[in-house]
């Protein structure tokens, strides 16, 4: 009976979230608030995963909760009434309860909302407090902290979130998932509070610049791009870009921005019906044995050797 009850009332949520989508960019500035009772159906356990994909445009709201997001693909922006950033892949940001925010400008955009109750966030867990990071990423009150993830940082995250929205949905008794899921809850707060640390920022100030290279990159993804682009968009230096570039994601620019555009390539084989000379010219390669030697470079493995896993699984 459990279950049923848990999967009406997400059925409800969802429809509630998507008669209130899309709304006025900027509509009304006090706009709906988003009450508990709708998302969290165990008492005990006030904490809901949600993956929005695609995430669309979404007008001011607010929430009587705390809600974590973790953006895993696409551009967007994100505003509240204060402030607003670029997001992109690896954007990480936390919005207390009562704050007024929303979506806009997005494309392709991809997250992960984490929902958590305020009850979650009242009992005091040993030294979780004693860590800089979770004091300035998620207790912060006159602003909204960011954080930008690297590959390697979110393919550390990223299971731990799929395993806490597994254990999360889990309704079985005696199965102890309320607790290993919270136990990820509090592992997934713990690392990010630790990445922040980590993170180099000057009022987060190069991690904005970064997000709108990033940005940039994504939106280009069907051609080459230049240095000077990049600089120009970023305000920095070459050898600076480089420098703060290589430091968050573990790639240069250009080879970042190679990366993408060889994950659009694959994306556009996978859905089969182009040639591999038709999928060069669409993500900007004009010499299709360049964009095999890169390909390989990245994927090792040629493109029609990779064609070849799609047209055989579709066989």
């Amino acid at each position: 009976m459990a279950y049923y009850e848990a999967e009406n009332k997400k059925s409800v949520y969802l429809d509630f979230i998507d008669k209130k989508r899309p709304m006025a960019e900027h509509g009304d500035m006090n706009g709906p608030i988003l009450t508990e009772n709708i998302f969290f159906y165990e008492p005990s356990l006030q904490l809901k995963v949600i993956k929005r994909d695609p995430e669309i445009p979404f007008s001011f709201h607010s929430h009587e909760f705390n809600e974590l997001v973790l953006v895993t693909r696409g551009t967007g922006m994100h505003y509240s009434k204060s402030e607003e950033f670029q997001l992109g892949e690896g954007s990480v940001f936390f919005i207390p309860p009562g704050v007024q925010h929303g979506y806009k400008d997005v494309e392709d955009l991809a997250l992960y909302n984490i929902l958590i109750g305020e009850s979650m966030f009242a009992r005091n867990f040993l030294d979780l407090s004693d860590l800089p990071g979770f004091n300035s990423l998620f207790k912060a009150t006159d602003t909204i902290p960011t954080l930008l993830l690297n590959p390697t940082q979110l393919s550390q995250v990223l299971p731990i979130l799929k395993s806490m929205e597994k254990e999360v949905d889990d309704q079985s008794f005696g199965s102890g998932s309320k607790t290993l899921a919270y136990s990820y809850l509090l592992n997934l707060i713990i690392l990010l509070s630790r990445f922040y640390d980590e993170t180099p920022r000057k009022s987060n100030q190069t991690a904005h610049r970064l997000w709108c290279v990033m940005a940039f990159m994504e939106k280009h993804k069907n051609r080459g791009i230049t240095t000077e682009e990049l600089t120009t968009i970023a305000n920095m230096s070459t050898s600076t870009l480089n420098r703060h570039f290589k430091l968050a994601t573990g790639l240069s620019p250009i080879e970042f921005h190679l990366h993408k555009r060889i994950a659009y390539a694959c994306t556009l084989i996978q859905k089969r019906g182009m040639s591999i000379a038709q999928v060069a010219e669409t993500s900007g390669f004009t010499d299709p044995n360049y964009f095999s030697r890169q390909f390989r470079k990245v994927m090792e493995t040629t493109p029609k050797d990779y064609q070849k896993i799609f047209t055989s699984s579709l066989s």
